[in-house]
């Protein structure tokens, strides 16, 4: 389902997404091995660069920590991968800059 964060077409994006919230519900101590796997997917989303499946993304992300203990420790050795699309986004939401 995390591949899916790329699809932008219905209703391919919203069975991905979906499914997504739905085992995060439900995945309970299962989530937090399965972490390594679900960066890669992410990053893809992410380097799209497109604002949609950004924030489709940091929605998923943030209901990803929530889902289970120690999920937002188990994170952080991968933010090298995941802040720099972060900060390029951040950009370009600041005033006066255009893209």
């Amino acid at each position: 389902f995390f591949d899916g964060l790329c699809e932008m077409t219905f209703p391919y994006d919203f069975f991905a997404r979906q499914g997504i919230h739905d085992m995060l519900e439900h995945g309970g101590n299962k989530i937090l091995p399965v972490i390594p796997e679900l960066i890669i997917p992410i990053k893809n989303a992410l380097s799209l660069r497109n604002r949609q499946v950004i924030c489709v993304t940091l929605k998923v992300l943030q209901h990803l920590v929530v889902s289970a203990d120690m999920v937002g420790e188990a994170l952080v050795p991968y933010y090298r991968q995941i802040l720099p699309v972060l900060n390029i986004f951040k950009s370009m939401n600041e005033p006066g800059i255009c893209y």
